[in-house]
């Protein structure tokens, strides 16, 4: 029996590893999207934080971007790596990704040996996301031994309230990751008045964080493996105080 328990682990595990195959990974996730949609929820009261149009725009991009929607160009890889190797010590880490639109950021994780990981949007179809506000979750303090925030930041109009919000869940010692565009300064004008927050780089972060970084990806324009049309991704992690 011991043998048989043996086997169907590790044939189990086998199976999670395979998730790291971007293209079998997008299948299962456009598949339960496929199945699952009619259960969606939308959260019923979002604080004033969450930006203008964020849940509109958010479930449009399921139609205006259907290929990408599903990995939006791997940059969650920013985030994924570095914190599975930082928490890679801890045995089944509670990990909250905050914003993660579909399941394939949760699949990602689990394939990394985030086995814990689940997630929070403004709305789900999914059992592994939590419908919620990251300004104002229903989580208990020190619930959590990473959070990541990823490429949401720019959808809040009080970063701050978002920042304090994700520290406070967090468990002393916990990780926070933060990934975001950078937007070039000759394009920064021009696009302004769209953005809901003025938080535009690395430094911006470590100042609004006040943590420790463990991590940090910030390559500018010129070197950066994922350029957008307006600038660059970048991202860091930070640890709270023990």
């Amino acid at each position: 029996m011991n043998f048989v328990n043996t086997v169907i682990r590790r044939f189990k595990a086998a199976c999670v590893e395979l998730l790291k195959i971007d293209i079998l990974r997008f299948q299962i996730c456009r598949l339960r999207w496929m199945l699952y949609r009619t259960r969606l929820k939308v959260i019923d009261q979002q604080s004033q934080g969450v930006g203008t149009n964020t849940v509109s725009y958010n479930l449009g991009v399921f139609k205006t971007h259907a290929k990408l929607v599903f990995g939006m160009g791997k940059r969650m890889s920013l985030l994924l790596y570095p914190t599975a190797a930082l928490l890679g010590s801890v045995p089944w880490a509670n990990v909250l990704i905050v914003g993660p639109r579909t399941e394939d950021d949760i699949l990602w994780a689990w394939s990394l040996g985030l086995r814990g990981a689940r997630g929070l949007d403004l709305f789900s179809y999914s059992p592994w996301i939590d419908v919620g506000d990251i300004h104002a979750t229903n989580y208990e303090s020190d619930s959590f031994d990473a959070v990541l925030l990823g490429w949401m930041l720019a959808y809040s109009s009080r970063p701050d309230d978002a920042i304090r919000e994700a520290k406070r869940i967090l468990k002393p010692g916990g990780l926070l990751g933060i990934g975001m565009e950078a937007i070039a300064d000759e394009k920064l004008e021009s696009v302004k008045a769209t953005l809901e927050n003025l938080v535009n780089s690395s430094a911006d972060l470590i100042k609004i964080v006040g943590e420790e970084v463990v991590f940090l990806y910030d390559p500018k324009p010129d070197g950066a493996r994922y350029q957008t049309f307006h600038g660059y991704y970048l991202a860091v992690i930070f640890r709270l105080q023990a």
